[in-house]
């Protein structure tokens, strides 16, 4: 190929269309397995498309700007006026109670009751009557003449009117023409109607029609809440106020007497709060003075009536402590006593049964119990208790010296046994008997002790509740003193919680609905809509146009991308065919490394439908090979349409029909090419209806095998997949098969479809071939560097004085 012109070949299928720039591939070197997940959308591929259908965004996009330049004419500018009111804070308190300022009226409302208390109807109502909101002239220029217009609301029809002058006279209309009125100008106007208007006759004058819309001043008021917008934010003292209108004087207006209506309205509702509030108090607080006067009588009454009578009250001596009465004493002193005295007992009792179990009852455990050691009656048990120690004491002083033999030791354990079974147990058992007979005793004292107390006299339980009543009015009293007080002068010093600290000012200039934002605003969503229509449309085209859809879809690998060339640029056209150039070795090279190195080569080329460029991808890839020196065999396999021997110049009879009816032999269909020495050329033969038969018969395999013996490459153009069984049949026999996709003209669905019966067959897909592409955008990575593409080269001597022969040279693809 060096040193070569490239020359464009009379092919067939050689027409490639233009094409728009594609977005890019998904993985270009992945294997021929399609992508298992699912991938999302590919930023690329909607720049893509959007590139695509540029000219489709483009007048979308003008249409856009010529509407909205239209909406211009009927869409009304509006006005945002803006006021600032600032919320004063409630009295302060500190921990202690104590207020940090003057006395003033608690906070009327909360922050989020402001703004409630602005929407409401009190402050709407008011302003809509004043300013006459509920009436609206069809032109600006007839609003002098309504300034007088007020309503019965009980007897207000509205809907809109024309007032119709002729002459001194007027006719007031319903629309559509129901005419409800007519009159001499001067008098009242549409008095049946509920109107209180009087117009005057000069502002009238000159006008044949006026048109006007009348509705209920609540209406107008709900109109009106509508478009006010508020803004407060957390813990700021100041709310913002916006309010949308046509007329900027007027919605100025309307906003300053919408803050100056809630400012009377909040101030009133606080006085009336504060004053109601000063009233309740006063009037408890006189409630409160007359009971305390009646508890203070009753207990007077009481004690003058019992002053005589004896009471359980203790008279105190000057510097002394308080005594109490010598009923409680007794009680609680005897009660005392007997559960000290129950205490011993069981205690005396637990050692008692110890010594009856054979347990020895000691000097310690009896002495231990605190009315043994005080009480006289115990003299006998403490005696006898005390001479059991002395004498245990003596028998181990004995036993230091002696034996248990000797008789004094005898005598002291006589002795110790006599005490501790007899003696200290009868001991016991009678102090027990005493100790139970005083707690009996104690104990039927103590209960005529608790008789006597309940019968305490109802006269001192009933003084205590009376001292209790005058206590309790007493205190509430003074509360309510302190608060009235606080009431009345938190009324003398009532100042409102609301001021007006920026009032509305008219703009100049609209805030909404201008010109150049509703022109931009049409551009920038007929913009957006042309960008969605382009990409909805590009995911609903069924034609092949993005490398993924061979990778991912149809789990092709690509052997290769055949660009386009423009005829148009002349200037490029060589630079155009050196990319061609390149592009067929690199379809050569991944074809050589897809198919099995150890087999001779033999490929069927073929496409999804016709116009894909299968017989010009065939003829190049042919040249190509025979380029690389392999001895290469081109056969036509479309014996239906194929016409590579128009393109090659070779005879077109007898070709691959002949051979397999067995008219013709090998050598007689075999054609060599004139444009290169190592390409040979087997074109399809003769046209018969029943030809394809023949692509079944087992001398199409003796063909394949026979010819991959003698030549290095094998390649076979076949009819597409869907012209019929042909293209499957030369694929089954050739081993190996190239799919073809053109850009924009391949149906993918019609793709995956026969590569499904493809799938089917003994076939070894090594992959597509994308033709028709044009080198940008992510395409251009499929392209070369021009500076190392081969277009010319320095020629041997003998070349260059053309006394050898050029060679041939690949085909051009036809723009």
């Amino acid at each position: 190929m060096s040193g070569q012109q490239i020359q464009p070949l009379p092919l067939r299928e050689t027409a490639i269309e233009p094409y728009q720039e594609a977005p890019p591939p998904g993985d270009w070197g992945g294997s021929a397995e399609p992508s298992q997940e699912p991938k999302g959308p590919s930023l690329a591929r909607y720049l893509s498309a959007i590139n695509r259908f540029k000219w489709l965004i483009l007048l979308i996009t003008l249409l856009g700007a010529a509407g909205g330049y239209a909406a211009t004419r009927f869409i009304t500018p509006e006005y945002v006026v803006q006021a600032t009111i600032l919320l004063e804070q409630g009295t302060a308190v500190n921990s202690g109670g104590q207020s940090r300022g003057p006395i003033q009226a608690e906070e009327l409302l909360a922050a989020s009751g402001w703004q409630d208390l602005l929407r409401s109807f009190a402050i709407a109502d008011p302003v809509v009557t004043d300013l006459g909101l509920f009436v609206t002239p069809a032109r600006e220029a007839d609003s002098l003449a309504f300034r007088s217009f007020r309503v019965d609301q009980m007897r207000l029809a509205p809907g809109n009117y024309s007032l119709d002058l002729t002459g001194g006279r007027y006719a007031l209309s319903l629309k559509p023409g129901i005419e409800v009125e007519t009159g001499v100008l001067g008098d009242s106007i549409g008095r049946t109607r509920g109107f209180l208007w009087q117009p005057d006759a000069n502002a009238l004058r000159g006008r044949s029609s006026v048109e006007f819309n009348v509705q209920t001043p609540r209406e107008a008021s709900i109109g009106l809440i509508k478009r006010l917008d508020m803004h407060l934010e957390t813990g700021s003292s100041f709310l913002f106020l916006n309010l949308t209108g046509e007329n900027a004087q007027r919605t100025a207006a309307t906003l300053n007497a919408w803050v100056e209506q809630f400012v009377a309205v909040a101030t009133s509702l606080k006085k009336k709060n504060v004053s109601s509030v000063a009233m309740i108090l006063e009037g408890q607080r006189e409630f409160s003075a007359r009971s305390l006067q009646d508890a203070e009588t009753a207990l007077e009454s009481f004690r003058v009536r019992t002053v005589t009578e004896p009471t359980e009250r203790q008279a105190i001596t000057p510097g002394l402590d308080m005594t109490t009465s010598p009923a409680f004493d007794s009680y609680f002193r005897d009660k005392v006593l007997s559960d000290n005295y129950r205490r011993d007992r069981e205690a005396l009792e637990r050692i008692a049964e110890q010594g009856r179990q054979g347990q020895p009852i000691t000097r310690e455990a009896v002495l231990s119990i605190p009315s043994v050691n005080a009480d006289p009656a115990a003299d006998n048990l403490r005696k006898v208790v005390e001479e059991q120690s002395a004498r245990e004491f003596n028998l181990r002083r004995l036993r230091e010296s002696y034996t248990d033999e000797y008789q004094r030791v005898k005598d002291e354990l006589a002795a110790l046994a006599t005490l501790r079974s007899t003696s200290v147990p009868n001991a016991l058992d009678a102090y027990l008997a005493q100790l139970r007979l005083r707690e009996q005793s104690l104990n039927a004292t103590i209960d005529q002790s608790s008789k006597d107390l309940r019968g305490i006299p109802a006269r001192t339980i009933e003084e205590q509740r009376l001292k209790r009543q005058v206590e309790v009015a007493a205190e509430m009293y003074r509360n309510l003193n302190l608060k009235a007080a606080e009431a009345k002068l938190a009324e003398a010093a009532t100042i409102p919680d609301v001021n007006i600290l920026d009032p509305a000012v008219a703009p100049l200039k609209p805030t909404r609905n201008t010109a150049p934002m509703l022109i931009l605003g049409a551009i920038a969503a007929a913009f957006g809509l042309g960008v969605v229509l382009a990409i909805l449309l590009d995911q609903v085209d069924k034609r092949f146009r993005y490398p993924e859809q061979a990778t991912d879809d149809l789990g092709l690998f690509i052997l290769g991308v055949v660009p386009v060339i423009d005829t148009k640029a002349k200037r490029r056209q060589a630079d155009q065919a050196a990319q061609v150039v390149e592009a067929f070795r690199t379809i050569r090279m991944n074809v050589r490394y897809a198919a099995d190195p150890h087999r001779p080569l033999t490929m069927t080329i073929t496409s999804p439908g016709p116009n894909d460029g299968k017989s010009l991808i065939s003829s190049n890839l042919a040249l190509s090979f025979a380029e690389g020196g392999a001895r290469t065999l081109l056969i036509d396999g479309d014996i239906r349409r194929g016409e590579l021997a128009k393109t090659f110049g070779v005879n077109a009879r007898p070709g691959l029909v002949e051979y397999l009816d067995g008219t013709a032999l090998i050598a007689e269909v075999l054609h060599p090419a004139t444009s290169h020495p190592n390409l040979t050329v087997m074109p399809g033969g003769a046209r018969r209806r029943r030809a394809p038969e023949l692509l079944a018969t087992p001398r199409l395999n003796q063909l394949i095998n026979q010819m991959a013996k003698e030549y290095d490459v094998v390649i076979i153009d076949s009819p597409p997949l869907g012209a019929g069984f042909d293209a499957y049949a030369l694929a089954t026999a050739a081993g190996n098969m190239a799919l073809v996709m053109r850009a924009g003209i391949t149906d993918r669905k019609m793709a995956a479809a026969k590569m499904a019966v493809v799938d089917t067959l003994p076939v070894r897909v090594m992959g597509a071939v994308l033709n028709g592409i044009k080198l940008t955008g992510v395409y251009q990575y499929y392209s070369y560097y021009q500076e190392y593409a081969a277009t010319d080269e320095e020629l041997p001597p003998r070349l260059a004085e053309g006394s050898g022969p050029t060679g041939p040279a690949l085909p051009r693809a036809r723009s």
